[in-house]
């Protein structure tokens, strides 16, 4: 999942430099070569988006209003946001959440996004186009199978209140 990674990076810089916290050397220098590596091909017209999406396929969940929480596949994906297939109607200008859960790392991205367009898929179902905002989070998953140990054990016996002897 490169592309979702670097998406992942370039919405968080994004959103550190749009909160007027600067970036440093090694931040833009990052920031730039992401951007030229979602660059739109060379034959693109002016007037299309700014970056290219590349083509993916794997799932996610929406969350939104009206009791929204759906798996859907994502068929697209750049900094500027990404393509939904298989999902339910949803209204155009709602802003929802998209949780992409990457089991392997124990890793789940979450976006926030604005729905852009909607159009009719196969069936009952719809395509969306998402345009991301705001800043994404990053919420690192510990193993399941986690085994108390020596660490575990200091941190319980600080936290502990120490009795007083009578």
């Amino acid at each position: 999942m490169l592309a979702l990674d670097l998406v992942y990076q370039y919405r968080k810089l994004l959103g550190k430099c749009e909160a007027g916290l600067g970036l440093e050397v090694d931040e833009i220098i990052s920031l730039t070569a992401i951007e030229s590596s979602f660059a739109p091909e060379p034959q693109a017209r002016p007037d299309e988006r700014k970056f290219r999406r590349d083509r993916v396929d794997f799932t996610c969940r929406l969350r939104g209003p009206g009791g929204l929480n759906d798996s859907v596949r994502v068929s697209e994906i750049g900094p500027g946001g990404l393509v939904c297939r298989q999902t339910p109607f949803v209204d155009e200008g709602s802003v929802i959440e998209v949780v992409i859960d990457d089991a392997e790392l124990d890793l789940s991205y979450r976006f926030y996004a604005k729905v852009a367009w909607l159009r009719e898929d196969v069936g009952d179902d719809f395509a969306l186009g998402l345009s991301f905002v705001g800043v994404p989070l990053l919420v690192h998953y510990g193993p399941a199978d986690h085994k108390e140990d020596a660490v575990d054990r200091i941190r319980m016996e600080q936290s502990a209140p120490h009795q007083i002897a009578a």
